[in-house]
C-alpha cells in the first residue's frame, strides 16, 4: 500500500475528535472525512427544521460547513465535535429562518412532504404496507412542522441524531433542564398527533 493509500486509511479509521484536531491544522484530508461523515446528518437535520426547503436547507448547511472549516483552529474539544457543528447548523438555519420572507402560499403547498427514502423503501415492501409506510411518514412530517422551533430542533436532535440532553442543550445554546422540557411538550404533542397510529 502506497503512503497515500495508508494516510487515506488511517483517516478513515480516526476519531471525530481526532479528525477535527486535524483539520484544525489544516488537514484537508481530515477535513473532507468529517464532512463525509457528518454531511448526511447535518443536511437532514437542516432539511426538517427549514420546513423541507431544499433551497434553504442547502444555504444553512454550506453556510455551516464554511464556519466550520474556518472555525476548526479554535475549536478545543470541550464539546464533541458533531455537537460544535450541530450548533453552527442551528444557528445558520435559525438566521436562513429569519432572513426568509413570507411567500404567498399557494393550497398545493400545503400538501404533506413526504421523505423521498420512504417511497424507495417503499417499492420494496408490500403495497399495503408501503401505502402505511408513507402515510405515517406524512403524518410525522405534518407534526413537526407544526412543533415550536426549540421543540422540534430538540425532537430530532434526540429521535433521529441520539445525541444526548447535555449535547442537546449545547447545541441550542440552554440547560439539559429546558431540553428535557422541550422534548416532554414535543413528544407530548406528537403523540396526540399520531394516535392514529397506535
Amino acid at each position: 500500500m502506497s503512503d497515500e493509500g495508508e494516510a487515506t486509511s488511517d483517516v478513515a479509521a480516526a476519531t471525530q475528535q481526532a479528525l477535527a484536531r486535524r483539520a484544525g491544522l489544516g488537514d484537508r484530508v481530515a477535513y473532507e472525512e468529517l464532512f463525509r461523515r457528518l454531511f448526511p446528518a447535518t443536511y437532514r437535520f437542516a432539511l426538517r427544521m427549514l420546513d423541507h426547503e431544499t433551497a434553504l436547507a442547502d444555504d444553512a448547511v454550506q453556510e455551516a460547513w464554511v464556519k466550520a472549516w474556518r472555525g476548526l483552529p479554535d475549536f478545543r474539544g470541550t464539546s464533541s465535535f458533531s455537537t460544535w457543528l450541530f450548533s453552527i447548523v442551528s444557528r445558520e438555519a435559525l438566521e436562513v429562518r429569519r432572513r426568509r420572507r413570507p411567500v404567498a402560499v399557494d393550497s398545493e403547498i400545503l400538501e404533506p412532504i413526504v421523505d423521498r427514502s420512504v417511497h424507495r423503501q417503499a417499492a420494496t415492501q408490500d403495497p399495503a404496507q408501503s401505502v402505511l409506510a408513507t402515510e405515517l411518514w406524512e403524518t410525522l412530517n405534518v407534526a413537526l412542522l407544526e412543533l415550536p422551533w426549540r421543540q422540534r430542533a430538540s425532537w430530532l436532535l434526540r429521535e433521529l441524531e441520539g445525541f444526548s440532553y447535555d449535547e442537546i442543550a449545547r447545541v441550542l445554546d440552554t440547560t439539559p433542564g429546558v431540553v428535557r422540557g422541550q422534548l416532554h411538550r414535543a413528544r407530548r404533542t406528537l403523540a396526540i398527533r399520531m394516535e392514529q397510529w397506535r
